[in-house]
């Protein structure tokens, strides 16, 4: 392989090691005249080139490569958002609920698309990935029973994690305001409850008696209350 043929691949693979936040960022300090084209260019890792070329307007501001993505870009920002807040308020994603998720939105506004039953697959993810830097992969760790049963210290530890989102999401005040803090529970009803103690021979175990409905049946009942001691409306779950 040539040199030439060879430093040309090598500048190829270095295109676009820059997130979008970088480039605008990059843009900003340029238009602040912050720091110069040659300085911003070292300090984001962006050609000059690029930054010369969209400054002047020459080329669009968002970077566009390949074919169209499915989803637009304000709804894209919004699963990020969602991925996001979701893992910050301790129930980070699955992957297959990201997709299951496009999926129905997908099938709700009847928009064409190449997958497969309108289901996203692990290359629309990884691509994805790619534009969300933000957004990464973990594996989860897995905890027992017990490391997950309920501590004075894992309280403690909820509670400081809530204040610092309620505090990233400049909202900490309903903190101060009891009419703004619920906590819900749920319970469930049997819709054959099991009767008292029956008579019948010292020794005889069959002692039954007969319900009106199937026996494993309940209705699930969500209550809730607030600091203040209001009560919302119950949330009922029955089956049909």
């Amino acid at each position: 392989m040539s040199n030439i043929k060879w430093k040309r691949e090598l500048e190829n693979t270095k295109r676009f090691q820059y997130s979008d936040d970088d480039l605008q960022n990059a843009l900003e300090e340029i238009r602040q005249k912050k720091l110069s084209l040659s300085a911003v260019s070292r300090k984001y890792g962006i050609p000059k080139g690029t930054l010369f070329n969209k400054i002047k307007g020459k080329v669009p501001l968002i970077r566009k490569m390949g074919p169209d993505t499915v989803l637009t870009v304000a709804e894209e920002a919004q699963l990020e958002k969602w991925i996001i807040e979701k893992a910050l308020l301790g129930f980070p994603m699955h992957p297959d609920e990201l997709k299951d998720s496009v999926q129905r939105v997908l099938k709700t506004i009847n928009r064409p698309n190449p997958f497969v039953d309108d289901r996203p697959g692990r290359k629309w993810l990884k691509l994805f990935l790619n534009r969300h830097p933000k957004i990464t992969q973990r594996s989860a760790e897995i905890i027992s029973k017990a490391r997950a049963s309920v501590s004075e210290a894992g309280i403690r530890n909820w509670f400081q994690e809530l204040n610092e989102y309620l505090q990233h999401e400049n909202c900490a005040e309903i903190l101060n305001d009891p009419s703004r803090i619920f906590n819900g529970d749920e319970t469930g009803l049997q819709t054959c409850p099991k009767t008292g103690k029956l008579l019948g021979p010292k020794n005889y175990r069959n002692f039954y008696e007969i319900a009106s409905g199937p026996e494993k049946e309940c209705i699930t009942v969500l209550c809730t209350f607030s600091a203040a001691g209001d009560s919302a409306p119950p949330y009922g779950c029955v089956s049909l």
